[in-house]
């Protein structure tokens, strides 16, 4: 009886081991997780709110505060390839990363919770504030994406993005709730914004709080040599990276200014104003559920094409059902919503199927600067 016993738990013991690797590894899907949506609360608030705040709270002119938006996303944007280039490049960068990103995570948040407190009219600290948030906003969110790549080998591409959409989606649908209260009585906008604001970033703060540990443990042990990067680099077609992610852009943007409207448009009824930014969130979080299945069947590019089309059919029809009443207007929100969805999980599972062709699914520091 004793040696059947003993059997038995030395087949569980090959099945399951127990230690410390092990335990590693079961805790490094639920920090990724807590570390994503921490990035994704503070990503979900400045995209939702700058605008609004720049121009209702700041008083600054609208044509200024769209001029600080743009740029300082087209800082974002270089910041990230550029901290990319160098986290592949310098060895000793990689040394530093957990350090680095935790420290910018400290200051990404303090940069968010201080805009609204920031004097009225005055430009060089809001543009000081909004561009620091965009820098530090990069350093962490470049190396955290580039984590997606280890989880991908060892859980399924398909599934790491849907972790990623399902704890973006109940981000936003966090701030599009707290965008209710800023939308009422314009002389409470302030006061509710100088609530609000520290409120997300205190809570991104505490989620953000293992992100030195996960950049540390999905670090590559054995680091592959420079000379040996370098001549990676020249045979990984870099054309065809590059035309994903300017399509991806393309289709990003065009869909974000969709999003943005709805916190400025006349046109929409007074409660489907206030409720549009909820219900694109919520119904972007139940087309997961939709799309997922749509994906594993024919596959995550053809099905990013499509949720492509339905969100351009959708974009299109929505003027022509705002004039036909709330109703037919909510329900094109929806399909926009769940077009959305779509694209969001479809285009990062797509983007990280790809990697093994252009050769950076082995490297973390390759993969860091394809994210980028």
């Amino acid at each position: 009886m004793t040696g059947r016993r003993g059997q038995i738990v030395a087949s569980l013991s090959c099945i399951a081991p127990i230690g410390p690797d092990v335990t590693q590894r079961r805790l490094l899907p639920i920090i990724f997780g807590m570390t994503h949506a921490g990035k994704s609360l503070l990503w979900a608030g400045a995209d939702a709110f700058t605008l609004f705040i720049l121009i209702k709270v700041l008083d600054i002119p609208p044509v200024m505060a769209g001029t600080l938006f743009v740029l300082s996303s087209f800082w974002n944007a270089m910041v990230d390839g550029i901290w990319g280039h160098i986290v592949n490049r310098r060895m000793a960068i990689r040394a530093m990363l957990p350090g680095v990103c935790g420290l910018a995570a400290g200051l990404g948040c303090l940069s968010f919770a201080i805009l609204p407190w920031l004097p009225a009219g005055i430009m060089p600290g809001t543009i000081f504030a909004l561009f620091l948030f965009r820098t530090t906003f990069s350093l962490i969110d470049v190396p955290h994406n580039a984590t997606a790549a280890a989880l991908a080998n060892i859980h399924g591409h398909l599934s790491v993005a849907r972790w990623r959409s399902i704890l973006s989606a109940l981000t936003a649908i966090m701030v599009a709730a707290a965008a209710l209260p800023m939308t009422g009585a314009a002389t409470m906008v302030p006061h509710m914004a100088r609530m609000i604001f520290p409120a997300i970033a205190l809570m991104a703060c505490l989620l953000l709080a293992p992100l030195p540990w996960l950049i540390r443990m999905t670090r590559q042990a054995t680091p592959v040599s420079r000379a040996g990067r370098l001549d990676r680099a020249k045979r990984v077609p870099m054309r065809g990276l590059g035309l994903f992610c300017l399509s991806q852009m393309l289709g990003f943007a065009a869909l974000a200014c969709m999003g943005k409207a709805m916190l400025h448009t006349g046109a929409l009824e007074g409660w489907l104003l206030d409720y549009a930014l909820l219900i694109l969130t919520i119904v972007r979080l139940a087309a997961v559920g939709l799309w997922s299945p749509i994906a594993a069947h024919i596959g995550s590019a053809k099905a990013l094409s499509l949720a492509y089309i339905c969100s351009a059919l959708s974009a299109i029809t929505l003027p022509a059902a705002i004039g036909q009443g709330g109703l037919s207007a909510a329900i094109i929100l929806g399909l926009l919503g769940l077009s959305l969805g779509g694209v969001i999980l479809l285009a990062w599972s797509s983007f990280s199927e790809q990697l093994p062709r252009w050769g950076m699914a082995d490297d973390p520091a390759a993969a860091v600067r394809a994210y980028g």
